[in-house]
């Protein structure tokens, strides 16, 4: 099965290229963003019926019932939508059909097409079809590729066409009857060829023209284009009149000077056109002064953001004279609407300006413009003449037998005059100045009220034929769309496929619908085309909307030896050799290694347990051709042997091939489609002297190599003239080299030796052919009759030869070759090599046990089953720096890409996720792995240093494999750590309870729960307090990797307790939750928690007054899971707050009692100055501000502290910037009483109360300081004045900004005069103590922070609306601006991720609040649908994110910010928390 996982980033457009394979099951999955959100998807099918999809939760399946394009359309229900989304969206799914025949004969896949094209005209009577075409079946060919087998026109082009609904007469059919009868007839002829031969059949489809003498589409001028209904069209028929005239005037051209004067003669006789183009272009400002007709007329942005009001009047002139009703006229509203943005209100001021715009734009802008249209058309004309009369390879005419160039248009009956030009418009005449059809290079003429081709003799024209017109829809051309349709229906019931003539050129609308209407009729109708548009990313929108199967490149266009390799490379590579992805054969299902679009590995299995293939982007399908019908012949630029070559290389390819009728008879001339008029010789006149034996062999290799698997392909420029393209298959690693010696030299004498060295052994030479009548020169005969080739020419071909001439085989040393090559002009070799025995044992053992999830996966969940899970953040993660501390010498290093981000497992997958998403063999990844198993070696090495059993297992595993081919070892290696990591993942489900659970079955949860595996470790100068016993140091809580990874900088008090109830506590690890509680708590001085610790705690500051808080908040939620906490012991380090360490005889007391103190102290006041206060301590900080303060302010109860010279909470950044004046000065001191500090206070007073009142602890009062007293006050007292405040002292009902709008201070009190900003930290308080606040004000508050605060996936720090607002953060910014400089501005601004966690959190309570009140306001649904859309880019970053994590922060809008920390241990766990609380709610969904 394949799986396609929705995307809303690169799969938004057709530009992107899905195949698939009739008859298989397709799954649907979202990608992470769309996880959890509501959409509508559909389905159709290639005839544009709707599929019934078998849908659940995530993903929806249907199966590819025939071949075509599957449109899947997503429609996203939520609103508004987040940013950069599109509602709807839509992606293409090619399926390959399978020609299958009626006889129950052998089917066709598209890669084993081998096709030859044939002139129809040249086949003769459909009686001798047969023996024409068994020369195509007798020499390899499978397919006939037959031109359009209708009545040809006038000038006998075999595309040009008198009649789509008249089989040609030249066929002979005799049926007896009309046109219906003769398709009976036909398709009784072609289906008792394809039961006698096998052959399939094609036929060109034509539905772009007709021929000049077709007399249906008279009566129905809508269903061509012609200067009534394309006025557009205009300037080109004058210009092509003018042109036309003046040709009839000149003289013969004979050398360059003759050219010279008839460009000066051309130039001066367009100046008539000239002067004519520019009355057509001209505005008319007396209509366009017309203020009746300008009444609501509105502005779009493109027009509003014009510089002035000229540019505006050029686009819109660029836009309007293309209308039919345009005649010189534009809305003046428009013009009025723009002179009002810019202050000009007045009539008369706005008449005159733009009576002045427009009379530049006529005087300066017109002239302008069509001087360079006649720049363009004289280069064109010049172009045109040079080639037709005087140069060497052109056809060198004379005047008076042919036009100078060729007519644009057909005229029947009318003289044109400047005068009708002027006037056209509702003229009945003009319908009858056809407009001829013709091909482009790139741009294509499908919308020809848009083109500048024709106007700018960009065209090569097609003068037998009339351009035909569809419009926009069916009811613009009826008769024409019932034609089309039903021809194309009648071909499609006679023949397999449709090759589509001026595809490009093709409305891509007509394309759809017509090619739909023919699958109804042929369900496996094939599709190939020629597509000019010099863009691959056009290509795949023209073959996504049609559903080309198969993109015709040809070889004998090539120019150079090395221009072929790189053609063989491009469109012949389906997949390199060692691909990650594995061939699929038609209607099985294959099992991948891993599945590159499941995060970093983890399989997904449909319901029935099958595994998933992952449907990647490809380029377009190619048909390799060695020449195509309506190109040059193959010796107008190859020597004889290059045509043996160039067949060589195509059937090398892996892809459909084809070749064209004569090429193979090595007929010296080329076949050309209008003036060809003998006919291709039959088997019964056909000899062996000329290129089909070979080809019959060379096709043969190809129908082997497609049908025993050789899936993969290397293309090789070995040497200048020698292309070597390896064909290999990915199980047996058996590999089929096909050498071609091209030939570029009219020297075909030279020999010359080539030895190729590769491992293996019991070399088989499959094929030998080359051309031994090099030294002669062939022979041609001209026959009226017949087309007839060369003769004389001898080609040797050896199949499976005993004895090979050409090849030698020697063994250097065991397990090695050298191929000794004799290498002629031309030739092809192919042999088949065997890998050594030593990679034969490795790949089976690959195949039989690794591949086999029975026994691989069975085997390392036992060796798993032993790891806990602080050996599963060894075995998984670990950055360079944790790997450094503890002496294990950093992560990986690959040449020419850098660092791994982990030494893990992790480290590994997240560069083959994407190496394996795209393919990319060539990646410097796979290029390490190819040359050495150096990556094997070092996470064998790493594992076994912690003496891990997975490291004595994976050494095993490694050796076993070690032989393989060293290009399959990334894929290899690719599967057993993809498989280990599935392992990791399967015992991280058994350890952590939150990964059983329904919240566990969330994609996004787990990727969060593995962020607490990702930054809990053990590093062993972390810093945190152990006891003197204690070996080793104990697990600690990164704050985030790589920035804050060991030492000092790893455990901050502060990150630790706001990132633990998240990581920690729910998911149930709560053995280090409590070593981190007591850890800390044991460092307690000054009633705080330090923020940083250092020398196993023995160092710690006490810089911050929140720390403490946000420990005293985990006890409490800890204390919910586990109650014995508060009992806990703890070994005190400092006995008094002066006292020095003192770890051998400390003081004991228990966490209750820790809380107890900080309460205590608080209540009395605390006072200190920093220890060794002063650079060596803070190099940056002010003298005043080592002096720290904290305590309760009596009248309200409310926790206070700091200073303007301080930071006391999380906002804590200080200036650096001597520079900019900044430096030691903090940016955000938010003294006195911050918010959230208020709530935890009164948190933690109000559990404390509770607890006494049920008799838990002997403490239930404190002695607050009340200026020079104290006063006893009880818990429950504290907690109830804190309330009885908090809403008349921190509510704003707005104003400070400007506008109405209520929210919540930030502080109270504040000397530096912070207090009524708006922040996030209020959000925080909303969560941990809801019953401070008033309903009503919180939902207001919300309001306010999500219309100004909210992000893309943080929370700004500050309102946009303040002053000292300055989102972007940049350490390196060293100007002179104070609030930027250094990063002043951290937390000013720039959007933080930790702080959305508490934003949802209060969201969520202020949903459940407003339901409460009015249960009708919002669906369950809907506010599910909100929250699943407000993390849709977290859901995204994570699973992009190299580090496997959230961010500290981001810029505006959630920009990505350099000076982040990549994974923040804050931002997962306050998300965790809130996604947890979600689950539990009546809004999860579940």
């Amino acid at each position: 099965m394949t799986v396609l996982s929705l995307d809303l980033g690169p799969r938004l457009s057709n530009q992107n290229l899905y195949r698939a394979h009739t008859g298989d099951t397709i799954c649907l999955q979202r990608c992470p963003e769309l996880k959890g959100i509501q959409i509508n998807l559909t389905c159709t099918n290639p005839v544009g019926e709707e599929i019934v999809l078998r849908q659940d939760a995530d993903r929806a399946y249907f199966t590819l019932s025939s071949g075509g394009p599957y449109r899947v359309t997503w429609h996203i229900v939520v609103n508004p939508l987040p940013l950069n989304w599109t509602s709807v969206s839509m992606v293409t799914i090619l399926a390959d059909p399978v020609l299958t025949s009626t006889n129950s004969g052998p089917s066709l896949t598209i890669d084993q097409i081998a096709a030859q094209s044939h002139l129809t005209k040249c086949c003769g009577q459909v009686q001798r079809w047969e023996d024409v075409f068994r020369v195509s079946a007798e020499s390899g060919y499978n397919t006939i590729h037959l031109t359009p087998v209708q009545e040809l026109g006038i000038s006998k082009s075999s595309y040009s066409l008198h009649s789509h609904h008249k089989i040609s007469s030249s066929l002979n059919l005799n049926s007896g009857g009309g046109y219906e009868e003769d398709l009976e007839m036909l398709s009784r002829h072609l289906q008792d060829i394809h039961n006698k031969t096998g052959l399939f059949f094609l036929t060109d489809v034509v539905w772009n023209h007709v021929s000049i003498c077709n007399r249906e589409i008279l009566s129905h001028p809508e269903s061509y284009y012609n200067l009534y209904n394309t006025p557009n069209l205009i300037p080109a028929y004058l210009i092509d009149r003018s042109i036309h005239e003046f040709g009839n005037t000149q003289d013969n051209i004979t050398d360059v000077q003759d050219l010279s004067s008839f460009e000066i003669k051309l130039r001066n006789h367009l100046l008539g056109t000239a002067q004519t183009l520019e009355k057509l272009y001209k505005i008319d400002l007396n209509k366009v002064l017309d203020v009746k007709k300008s009444t609501e007329a509105s502005l779009c942005e493109s027009q509003l953001n014009k510089k002035d009001i000229n540019d505006l009047i050029k686009a819109l002139w660029l836009v309007n004279y293309k209308e039919p009703e345009y005649a010189g006229d534009i809305d003046v509203g428009i013009l009025r609407k723009f002179l009002e943005q810019r202050g000009v209100t007045s009539e008369p001021d706005q008449n005159s300006k733009i009576s002045a715009a427009i009379c530049h734009f006529n005087d300066v802008e017109v002239p302008t413009i069509v001087d360079q249209i006649l720049n363009k058309v004289i280069s064109a004309v010049m172009g045109t003449v040079k080639y037709r009369f005087l140069d060497e390879h052109g056809p060198k005419l004379s005047f008076g037998n042919v036009p100078i160039v060729d007519r644009y248009f057909h005229v029947s009956d009318i003289t044109f005059t400047e005068e009708l030009a002027l006037d056209i418009y509702r003229k009945e005449d003009a319908q009858r100045i056809k407009t001829c059809n013709g091909w482009t290079a790139g741009e294509s003429v499908s919308d020809m009220n848009s083109t500048m081709a024709y106007t700018n003799r960009e065209v090569v024209i097609w003068g037998d034929s009339v351009k035909l017109r569809y419009g926009d829809r069916r009811e613009d051309s009826p008769w024409l769309w019932d034609y089309m349709t039903k021809y194309t229906c009648d071909m499609a019931s006679l023949f397999h496929g449709f090759r589509i003539d001026n595809c490009h050129n093709t409305p891509l609308h007509v394309g759809e619908e017509l090619l739909r209407a023919a699958r109804h009729v042929q369900p496996q109708l094939y599709i190939v085309a020629e597509l000019f548009t010099g863009s691959e990313e056009r290509d795949c929108e023209i073959i996504n909307r049609m559903g080309i199967n198969s993109c015709i490149r040809e070889l004998s266009q090539s120019h150079s030896p090395r221009h072929l390799g790189e053609l063989i490379y491009h469109y012949g590579e389906s997949k390199p050799c060692g691909s990650f992805i594995h061939n699929i054969p038609h209607g099985d299902v294959v099992h991948q290694p891993g599945d590159e679009n499941i995060p970093l590995g983890d399989q997904t299995c449909t319901e029935d347990n099958t595994p998933q293939l992952s449907l990647g982007s490809s380029r377009p399908h190619a048909m390799l051709m060695d020449q195509t019908h309506d190109n040059p012949c193959p010796f107008d630029q190859h020597p004889l042997p290059n045509v043996l070559a160039l067949s060589g290389l195509m059937c090398a390819a892996k892809c459909s091939i084809g070749s064209n009728r004569g090429y193979d008879e090595l007929v010296p001339h080329h076949i050309h489609v209008v003036e060809e008029e003998r006919l291709y010789q039959g088997w019964s006149q056909s000899d062996d002297e000329d290129l089909k034996p070979a080809k019959k062999a060379l096709i043969k290799l190809h129908q082997r190599l497609e049908d025993k698997g050789y899936s993969e392909t290397f293309v090789d420029q070995a040497r200048e003239d020698v292309v070597i393209v390896t064909r290999h298959h990915p199980d047996t690693c058996i590999k089929v080299l096909v050498v071609v010696a091209t030939s570029w030299s009219e020297d075909s004498s030279l020999t010359s030796s080539y030895t190729v060295s590769l491992p293996g052994e019991n070399v088989k030479v499959m094929l030998e052919t080359e051309i031994l009548s090099r030294q002669t020169s062939p022979k041609h005969t001209n026959n009226k009759d017949y087309i007839i080739g060369l003769s004389g020419v001898k080609i040797d071909v050896r199949e499976n030869p005993l004895s090979s001439k050409m090849v030698t085989v020697s063994k250097p040393d065991e397990g090695n070759l050298d191929i000794d090559l004799l290498l002629t002009p031309g030739c092809v070799i192919a042999v088949e090599v065997e890998p050594p025995q030593s990679s034969k044992t490795a790949l089976q053992y690959f195949n039989s046990y690794i591949l086999c999830p029975e026994k691989f996966d069975k085997d390392l969940d036992k060796v798993f089953s032993t790891l806990d899970l602080l050996d599963l953040n060894y075995v998984l993660y670990r950055c360079n720096e944790e790997e450094r501390v503890d002496g294990c010498g950093g992560v990986y290093h690959i040449p020419h890409h850098g660092n791994l981000t982990y030494a893990g497992i992790v480290g590994f997958l997240q560069v083959l996720e994407t190496v394996t998403k795209n393919n990319d063999t060539g990646h410097p990844l796979c290029r390490n792995l190819c040359e050495g198993w150096w990556m094997a070696d070092y996470t064998v090495n790493r594992l076994k240093k912690k003496n891990l059993k997975l490291g004595f297992f994976l050494e095993e595993i490694f050796f076993a494999v070690e032989a393989v081919p060293n290009y399959t070892r990334p894929k290899v290696f690719y599967k057993i750590i993809s498989s280990v990591y599935s392992a990791c993942l399967r015992q991280i489900r058994k350890l952590i309870p939150t990964m059983k659970t329904s919240v566990g079955n969330s994609w996004f949860v787990e990727q969060l729960v593995l962020t607490s595996v990702q930054l809990v470790g053990k590093v062993g100068d972390t810093g945190i307090p152990v006891l003197p016993q204690d070996k080793e140091s104990v697990a600690s809580l990164a704050a985030g990797l790589p920035h804050f990874s060991h030492g000092f900088m790893r455990c901050w008090g502060r990150d630790t307790f706001i990132a633990l109830p998240g990581l920690l506590i729910k998911t149930g690890r709560l053995d280090v939750a409590r070593d981190l509680v007591v850890g800390f708590a044991r460092t307690l001085r000054y009633g705080l928690i330090p923020n940083l610790l250092s020398e196993r705690g023995h160092r710690p500051r006490y810089n911050c007054r929140d720390a403490v808080w946000w420990w005293c908040r985990s006890v409490k939620l800890l204390y919910k899971h586990q109650p014995s906490i508060l009992q806990e012991s703890v070994y005190r380090l400092f006995y008094k707050d002066d006292s020095p360490v003192s770890p051998q005889t400390p003081f004991v007391c228990t966490v209750f009692d820790v809380i107890t103190e900080i309460l205590e102290r608080h209540a009395a006041g605390i006072t200190f100055r920093e220890e060794n206060a002063g650079r060596e301590l803070d190099e940056h900080l002010l003298d005043p501000g080592f002096n720290m303060t904290a305590g309760v302010d009596p009248e309200t109860g409310f926790i206070r502290g700091g200073s303007r010279h301080n930071c006391g909470t999380w906002m804590d950044k200080v200036g650096s910037s001597s520079q900019a004046g900044n430096k030691g000065i903090p940016a955000t001191p938010r003294d006195g009483s911050a918010i959230e500090l208020v709530a935890m206070g009164y948190q933690t007073v109000s559990w404390m109360a509770e607890l006494s009142e049920n008799g838990i602890g002997s403490t239930s009062e404190v002695n607050m300081k009340t200026g020079s007293t104290h006063k006893t006050v009880s818990y429950r007292e504290w907690s109830e004045m804190i309330k009885e405040n908090f809403e008349d002292k921190f509510w704003c009902s707005g104003g400070y900004y400007g506008n109405a709008n209520g929210y919540y201070r930030d502080t109270l009190g504040s000397e530096s005069g912070g207090d009524e900003k708006l922040r996030p930290n209020q959000t925080f308080a909303m969560v941990i103590a809801p019953e401070l606040f008033k309903p009503s004000h919180m939902s207001e508050a919300l309001k306010t922070i999500g219309t100004n605060l909210a992000g893309l996936v943080g929370m700004s720090t500050l309102s946009p609306e303040d002053a000292d607002y300055q989102p972007y953060y940049d350490t390196g910014n060293h100007g002179n601006d104070y609030r930027t400089a250094h990063g002043f501005n951290y937390h000013q601004g720039p959007e933080w991720v930790w702080c959305m966690g508490f934003y949802l959190r209060a969201k969520l309570r202020d949903f459940q609040h407003l339901k409460k009140d009015n249960p009708d306001c919002m669906s369950d649904d809907e506010i599910g649908q909100y929250f699943a859309t407000v993390l849709a880019p977290h859901r995204a970053m994570i699973a992009s994110d190299p580090y496997r994590g959230l961010t500290e922060l981001t810029n505006k809008g959630g920009q990505h910010c350099p000076n982040s920390c990549p994974t923040q241990a804050w931002s997962s766990g306050c998300l965790l928390e809130f996604l947890v609380e979600l689950e539990q709610s009546e809004f999860s969904g579940s």
